[in-house]
């Protein structure tokens, strides 16, 4: 056993922590410490959440009795965040060391939690019975706590990880180009710890290897030799299918040894690098047989019912600074050239179903019956009315969409739905173009606050919009949303592109 410690230097994991533990033995305690740290922030959310109301009535009133209106604001506070927290995944394993991430989502769902407290003590009617000095402490000091959780709670991941206590250490079969880039890509994971690539090619394959930063440990058969002493939790597999008879025979012997054994499939990697919604893939099962899932549905489950609810109370807090505004533009509109205020075009949603998206008229009446073929607007475009050219300059042409938000047909912030010719056009330049059909669109978006709006004048420009909206769907968030909103204002309505 000595030999085998001096040979093959990850061996000498038996020194560090946990590595006296069997696989199961180490897997477990990393289970059960996550479990805890994870059901100790849920609980500690909800005492913040509490606490937080209470100290805030102690700094506003000081040691007066609370009032049953405020406790009863608290317990349906506490309830909403169980709820909206858990649905909105704020205990996210994969998070819990990203402060920064943990954070900006926790807020996000609380923020969700106020807007739904407010509206529901302004529809209850009992708006005037709260102190709003008392509300905005109360909302405030819960933010900060529900913060500082989070600190806590990175804190702790990291140093556990730091420890050993929390990596899960992988072992990699196979060594030619897809294994070096396999490598890589897990090399980046915080959570994984690389013991080694291995390869029956080891002699022919060592030198390109090296060129690519990694070293090859050995052969399969040494990788067998140290898994029986050394400390792994996984091997991946990573050989052509056409080596059937080689990777048959490597399960069947690894099925001795008390470790995880996955099968990584050949031509993954181009399949991920080509397809960027797709690094989300997860294993599962169909008819009781292991799968791959290379696409899942995005906001899938309950995401789906907060982005709805967070779009109503969106238009429920916008309609009574928008309505009088839309009354207005309408009237311009009207007065500056005949015909009608509001121009429709077909456009596609949300599974690439077509339907009639609302905008206010900016061009003259002949010039805006749409047609089988929509031709792009250029800067200083003769077609455009006075009006129209501060509308769509502003976007507050934009406006009648809420119509559209109503309908269920799109949503307040997701990607900006094309023209369908336009949509043709750019699917034959960007392979997972139709990908941002898997939401509904939006009136502004992840794009949009980025500079990238208007009139598409070459390839890059489309590249880039769709990676921006591909990177919204990958990563949405309530808080996202909120940050896109925020935002819209002050990069998203003015910009020298929109013409």
């Amino acid at each position: 056993m000595t030999g085998l410690a001096d040979d093959f230097p990850a061996a000498r994991a038996s020194q560090e922590p946990m590595a006296g533990l069997t696989t199961e033995g180490r897997k477990l305690r990393r289970q059960g410490w996550l479990a805890a740290l994870l059901l100790a922030m849920r609980i500690a959310d909800l005492l913040v959440v509490w606490l937080g109301g209470l100290a805030a009535h102690l700094v506003r009133f000081g040691f007066v009795p609370v009032p049953g209106l405020e406790m009863l604001a608290l317990t349906f506070a506490v309830m909403m965040s169980a709820v909206v927290f858990n649905l909105g995944r704020a205990y996210s394993a994969s998070e819990a060391d990203n402060f920064w991430a943990s954070a900006s989502r926790v807020l996000g769902h609380w923020s969700l939690v106020c807007l739904l407290l407010i509206a529901t003590v302004f529809m209850a009617g009992v708006g005037e019975s709260y102190s709003r000095g008392w509300a905005i402490l109360w909302m405030t000091i819960a933010a900060c706590g529900l913060v500082g959780v989070r600190a806590v709670g990175a804190t702790l991941m990291r140093r556990a990880r730091s420890r050993g206590s929390m990596v899960t250490r992988v072992a990699i079969i196979g060594g030619d180009q897809s294994g070096l880039q396999l490598y890589h890509y897990l090399k980046q994971q915080a959570h994984i710890e690389l013991v080694g690539v291995y390869d029956d090619r080891f002699a022919r394959l060592q030198d390109r290897a090296r060129e690519q930063g990694v070293t090859l440990m050995g052969t399969a058969q040494d990788f067998l030799k140290w898994a029986r002493y050394g400390s792994v939790d996984c091997v991946v597999i990573n050989l052509p299918w056409s080596s059937e008879h080689r990777v048959r025979e490597m399960v069947e012997v690894l099925q001795e040894l008390a470790i995880e054994v996955q099968i990584c499939p050949e031509g993954l990697n181009f399949v991920v690098q080509s397809f960027p919604l797709l690094k989300n893939s997860i294993a599962t099962t169909l008819g009781g047989l292991p799968m791959f899932s290379v696409s899942r549905r995005p906001l899938d489950g309950w995401g789906w019912l907060v982005k709805n609810i967070e779009d109503r109370i969106l238009i429920a807090l916008l309609a009574p600074l928008v309505i009088p505004l839309c009354l207005l533009i309408a009237l311009a509109v009207k007065l500056d050239s005949p015909g009608p205020v509001l121009f429709r075009q077909q456009r596609k949603g949300f599974n690439g179903r077509e339907f009639m998206v609302y905008k206010f008229r900016t061009m003259r009446a002949a010039d805006s019956v749409p047609t089988g073929v929509t031709k792009a607007t250029l800067r200083d475009d003769p077609r455009v009315t006075f009006v129209g050219n501060i509308l769509r300059r502003t976007s507050l042409d934009e406006l009648p969409q809420l119509i559209n938000v109503l309908r269920g047909e799109m949503s307040i912030i997701g990607p900006r739905p094309h023209a369908v010719d336009h949509d043709e056009q750019f699917a034959r330049i960007i392979r997972q173009y139709y990908s941002r059909h898997r939401v509904r669109p939006g009136i502004t978006g992840w794009a949009q606050v980025n500079g990238l709006r208007g009139t598409i004048e070459d390839d890059v420009q489309i590249r880039r919009r769709v990676a921006h909206d591909l990177w919204y769907i990958e990563n949405w968030s309530v808080f996202f949303d909120l940050r896109i909103l925020l935002m819209t204002p002050f990069v998203g309505l003015i910009n020298r592109n929109a013409y």
